[in-house]
């Protein structure tokens, strides 16, 4: 195809035949399956394996998610608005504005849809924690197939496979979906922002009005979900600019509009006293309490972290094989474009008519331009590496390893799906037989795949091969080994109750708010039953007797960091790392 006949008219998403889809929707739904059948953190689905520990902030969202499901049905999307119901809530600290609603929402719908298909075993209150979790597997599943098939439709079939299996292959995001967290959700809004523009905005003239109107529909959503989705403006009118330069403007300018009218109307809260409430929102992100940050054996408050802090840990929590088919994807995508420019025509040969034969020709030609596919993998390279580059900034806060800008995790699966897809090219050629370099990069993907089981269900410590090779592995490298909390899984809370007497108190650290200690006694039928109550940990001569730890080395004392492997009464580890521990103080 050439590149004149690329108009600007939104370039169609889905091919006319189902078959080039199945494979990447099997990937996300057996990614979904996987999923949902190890969510439980505490015992609520006692007969499914368990899932990761309840984290630090899970309750506030699944609590706001509930609340929004509740009133939208008693009341009405309109209970959100000042002056109606929502003021009389808000005193009782149930309404709380700090986030939008549409990831808590979408939250709040997966908690009540699952609740109603398989009730949890014995829960207290109105709300459990892993039926909202649910929510964050179907966003990623979405997610995955989402990007398989953008992928797809830029560099064929075999890459947009390979970018939903990369995705999947990610520990750390394929932790988070796992978790009742607004990231994950973040993370779909997001990413269809930016490969809506990649993929509708690809002509060689600016795109209509229509198309920027749908494109600002798609980013105003990502806005409704986290703040986050403020980041991608930059990148895209650089890119734009670049691209068409002054024609771009009335693009642009339809598309953010649009995008602040769908934020706007849909969160009411705004709708009244907007000027106050919107610089409210804005504030919290700068004007919050300082976070302790645990990186290269050190403590850094959030806004004094190294430069390099961001770059690093997106470096260490994606396994090696994907970086190295990312950068891959990344040279072969740009050489492409060079060919293309010199040639005057689409830069891959081996997949003209003429070479029909070719042993990848069927399976890996892509439906739109070399030029275009450039165009956008530009877009989409810029939005993934633009996050990273605003965490590096001095005075800008970050903290909890990868996730604020886990963001550009899912735009990056793009270049390693292009890149596995021209390793496997290569294969073919060298080799003439398409089993054997099939073999070949299945046997890759198992390597990179092997995480997924040896961390479970603890995939917020996984650290890649260049740290979990060193001798003492991420203790020795000085990293955060467990910042949320996860590590208290099911498993660890049945060691307790096995060795904690009836009725005991048990101490948690670290706690990082006044009602999180509690909340894993209210979400665990396993210490309800027994009568164990989880409190904070405070220097009194009536100190309980039993300490639950996890390792958010930012924040805990360095007398827990030297407890002896003897003097644990129950652990849970991964990879050689201590993530969690009960122990037993003297009286």
């Amino acid at each position: 195809m050439k590149t004149s006949t690329i108009k600007s008219a939104p370039a169609r998403l889905f091919w006319p035949s189902p078959r080039p889809c199945w494979p990447i929707a099997i990937v996300a739904f057996l990614c979904w399956i996987s999923i949902v059948v190890c969510l439980d953190p505490a015992g609520s689905y006692p007969r499914l394996p368990e899932g990761p520990g309840l984290t630090v902030d899970e309750v506030f969202n699944v609590q706001q998610g509930v609340y929004l499901v509740e009133q939208a049905r008693a009341l009405g999307w309109l209970n959100l608005i000042p002056g109606t119901s929502q003021e009389a809530y808000r005193v009782e600290n149930h309404y709380n504005p700090d986030h939008p609603p549409l990831g808590r929402w979408w939250l709040g719908v997966h908690h009540h849809l699952a609740w109603w298909l398989a009730p949890p075993f014995h829960p207290e209150g109105h709300f459990v924690t892993a039926c909202a979790r649910t929510g964050s597997a179907t966003a990623f599943a979405l997610t995955v197939l989402m990007t398989g098939l953008f992928a797809a439709r830029w560099f064929g079939r075999p890459a947009g496979l390979l970018t939903a299996i990369s995705l999947v292959l990610m520990p750390r995001l394929y932790g988070h979906a796992h978790l009742a967290s607004l990231e994950t959700v973040t993370n779909l809004t997001c990413t269809a922002a930016v490969l809506g523009l990649a993929n509708w905005w690809s002509g060689t003239a600016p795109p209509s009005r229509k198309v920027a109107l749908l494109t600002g529909a798609l980013l105003g959503l990502a806005l409704l979900t986290k703040i986050q989705a403020v980041l991608i403006p930059i990148p895209v009118v650089c890119w734009a600019l670049w691209r068409w330069r002054v024609k771009a403007v009335v693009p642009l300018v339809i598309w953010g509009c649009v995008a602040f009218a769908v934020f706007f109307v849909g969160w009411p809260y705004l709708w009244f006293d907007s000027s106050t409430h919107l610089l409210e929102y804005l504030g919290r992100t700068t004007n919050r309490a300082t976070i302790q940050v645990w990186y290269l054996g050190q403590k850094f408050a959030d806004k004094q972290v190294p430069w390099h802090y961001p770059f690093v840990m997106f470096g260490l929590t994606v396994p090696v094989v994907l970086h190295a088919l990312g950068l891959w994807g990344l040279i072969r995508t740009g050489g492409d474009h060079l060919r293309f420019l010199r040639e005057g025509r689409a830069a891959r040969p081996e997949l003209a008519p003429s070479t029909a034969t070719s042993p990848t020709a069927s399976l890996s030609q892509p439906l739109a331009s070399t030029e275009a596919a450039f165009a956008g993998g530009v877009l989409v390279l810029a939005c993934a590496l633009f996050p990273l580059v605003i965490f590096a900034l001095p005075g800008v806060a970050v903290y909890d390893g990868e996730r604020l800008f886990l963001t550009s995790f899912p735009l990056w699966a793009i270049f390693v799906g292009r890149g596995g897809a021209a390793c496997w090219e290569w294969l073919c050629r060298r080799t003439q037989c398409q089993r054997w370099a099939t073999v070949f990069c299945s046997a890759l993907l198992l390597i990179s795949a092997t995480p997924l089981i040896t961390m479970s269900p603890c995939h917020l410590g996984y650290y890649n091969e260049v740290v979990t090779y060193l001798p003492g592995g991420a203790d020795r490298a000085g990293l955060e080994i467990d910042y949320w909390g996860e590590g208290i899984t099911r498993g660890l809370l049945q060691q307790l109750v096995k060795t904690v007497p009836e009725g005991a108190n048990v101490a948690v650290l670290p706690t990082m708010h006044p009602f999180q200690a509690d909340d894993y006694r209210r979400q665990s039928p396993i210490l309800r039953e027994h009568g164990i109550k989880t409190v904070e940990f405070h220097r009194t001569s009536g100190q309980p007797q039993f300490v639950l730890i996890y390792r958010r080395r930012a924040d805990l004392d360095q007398q827990w960091e030297s407890v002896k492997p003897d003097e644990q009464q129950g652990a849970t580890t991964r990879h050689g790392s201590l993530l969690a521990y009960f122990i037993r103080l003297d009286p």
